[in-house]
């Protein structure tokens, strides 16, 4: 009973984002969730690339550490809208959503997806960016949009795989990684730190 449940490899998503989990299962990952907030917060001078690596590994370890064993794998992961330097979060409000998506309007952003997997203590993590084009848009449609209720709670106040995606005018990269963990970046990921499946 002990080999057998040495043999067995374990992984996990340390997520509560349906996104994410309905993208691991894409990959036909057999997975549990498993909650591991961490404090998402830039550091003095940091780049989006810097911070949105940082998180997900932060995510990945928290994950890890709340699970017993060392024989397991742990996933973690974050995305951040980027228009020059700016990040932008989650909308705290209607203001703050129509601001951000204003922004965003007739111009070009990055998305940057942050991905790591921690094995038996081990990190492993890549990124990925993918280059967005919005079409312009009108006041009274974002508008409508919040209503929706689908900017909530969305990186740029967005969502790629839902209304949001009439706003896009065309993608550069990783649909994957725009919807919150690129899977190409994942699959690597498992690779190297010799995951397989049950």
């Amino acid at each position: 009973m002990e080999a057998e449940r040495e043999a067995k490899k374990l992984l996990y998503l340390a997520s509560g984002s349906p996104r994410r989990q309905e993208l691991m299962r894409q990959l036909n990952l057999n997975f549990e969730v498993i909650e591991a907030p961490v404090e998402e917060v830039a550091l003095p001078n940091e780049s989006p690339e810097s911070y949105v690596r940082r998180i997900a590994i932060e995510k990945a370890l928290a994950g890890f550490n709340k699970v017993a064993g060392k024989q397991i794998w742990v996933v973690g992961g974050d995305t951040a809208v980027v228009l020059g330097d700016k990040v932008f979060g989650k909308p705290r409000s209607e203001a703050d959503a129509h601001a951000m998506l204003r922004r965003l309007s007739g111009a070009t952003h990055r998305v940057l997806s942050g991905v790591a997997v921690v094995y038996d203590g081990e990190v492993f993590s890549r990124l990925n960016q993918t280059d967005v084009t919005f079409r312009a848009l009108e006041d009274a449609e974002i508008h409508e949009y919040w209503l929706s209720g689908e900017p909530q709670g969305k990186a740029g106040s967005y969502a790629i795989q839902g209304l949001g995606a009439r706003f896009i005018e065309r993608i550069e990269g990783s649909y994957s990684g725009v919807m919150g963990l690129a899977l190409y970046e994942l699959d690597q990921l498992l690779r190297e730190s010799a995951y397989t499946k049950e």
